[in-house]
């Protein structure tokens, strides 16, 4: 089979050039399905980048005018890209145009019907209702219009990361029989498991700083806990819009000495590092697709924290392998990492966990799955 998957972004180079699990599930999952099928990606371009090159087996092509990345806005960018990804990627004669992220899912569906392939969505959040309490006004009546175009076209396959994007999908009138439920994973080989942690305790949160992310409660939470555990350290890795107003928290909390704000990190291997010597990792998110790095925290041996937004409580499967506080609540976050740090018998326990939890999410389990579907 030839397979196109469209996404707005895909590393360059290597695996540190990823900025988040969207390209981390895609360049995964093109890897492993390129073994045996074609795989194209369709992309976007910067400066300074080549249009065409290869990414082990997988073809990378690069389209329309330079296009950075961003979390939020550049609504005319990404315009831009997608109608550049449809005007490349129709000539391609593919069996399957699978879209990847929000803006590529109206490219990936016209460019498959105008050249007979079938079309997938892979879809990681439903925000209908929802976009401009997460993205603002404009951005949000944009993003509104552009949910609500893709969702009433006639895909042949909805691929969704998990249950609750699943029943998201069927409250809004897609028929449940086109949607397949694959879950995002990760690279087991990846990881590993530090014999030797931090001298100190630590926690580590690895996450873009943005507001729904509430890296602020953790914050908030670790003022309350130093009263416990005085030596604590927090390692926050991820860089965005929130970082000032996060300096400004900790400057007010005198915590100066305790956060310590590490960026975007480009060597993978050092963020690997970070999360295994950890002994607590925390996301304190309101919004997630999945949590692609509860799982990363798991194959790290390295006990998670997380709110209790339902997506993550399936992604746990119900508290395994770490703990689950009330969202927006610091004090209830701050009682649980407590919890996990005063109970050695309890933070053992979670390791095991680990173990027999995470063994599912391989990728390269999951892409027999996938690849299944593609057959079907």
């Amino acid at each position: 089979m030839k397979i196109i998957y469209i996404s707005e972004y895909f590393p360059y180079e290597n695996f540190d050039d990823i900025s988040g699990g969207v390209e981390a599930r895609c360049l995964n999952l093109a890897r492993e399905i390129s073994k045996k099928h074609e795989v194209v990606i369709v992309t976007s371009w910067k400066k300074g980048q080549k249009r065409n090159h290869n990414f082990d087996k997988i073809k990378v092509f690069r389209v329309g005018p330079n296009h950075e990345y961003s979390n939020n806005g550049s609504i005319i960018s990404r315009l831009k890209f997608a109608i550049a990804a449809y005007n490349f990627s129709k000539k391609l004669n593919a069996d399957i145009v699978e879209g990847y992220s929000f803006i590529s899912y109206l490219p990936a569906y016209f460019s498959a019907k105008i050249q007979g392939a079938k079309a997938i969505a892979t879809y990681h959040e439903v925000w209908l209702g929802e976009w401009i309490k997460n993205k603002g006004l404009v951005t949000g009546l944009f993003g509104s219009i552009w949910e609500k175009i893709v969702l009433s076209l006639e895909w042949d396959r909805f691929i969704s990361v998990s249950n609750f994007t699943s029943n998201r999908l069927i409250v809004n009138n897609i028929n449940k029989n086109k949607i397949e439920i694959i879950p995002n994973g990760i690279k087991l080989s990846d990881y590993k498991v530090s014999k030797n942690k931090f001298k100190n305790l630590t926690i580590c949160s690895l996450s873009r700083l943005t507001p729904h992310k509430r890296i602020s409660d953790l914050i908030r939470a670790v003022y309350l806990v130093k009263r416990k555990f005085p030596n604590i350290k927090v390692y926050i890795i991820g860089k965005g819009p929130e970082y000032f107003n996060l300096i400004k928290l900790v400057k007010n909390l005198k915590l100066e000495k305790t956060i310590i704000f590490k960026g975007f990190l480009k060597n993978r291997k050092e963020v690997t590092n970070i999360l295994s010597k950890s002994h607590i990792f925390c996301l304190p998110s309101i919004l997630e697709g999945f949590g692609i790095v509860i799982l990363e925290a798991m194959a790290s041996g390295t006990p998670y924290i997380c709110s209790d937004i339902k997506v993550l409580k399936e992604t746990t499967n119900g508290e395994k392998g770490g703990l689950i506080f009330r969202k927006k609540n610091y004090k209830d976050l701050a009682k649980k990492i407590n919890i996990l740090l005063d109970n050695k018998k309890l933070y053992l326990e979670k390791q095991k966990e680990q173990k027999n939890e995470i063994i599912k999410y391989d990728w390269s389990t999951i892409s027999k799955s996938l690849e299944q579907i593609y057959t079907k």
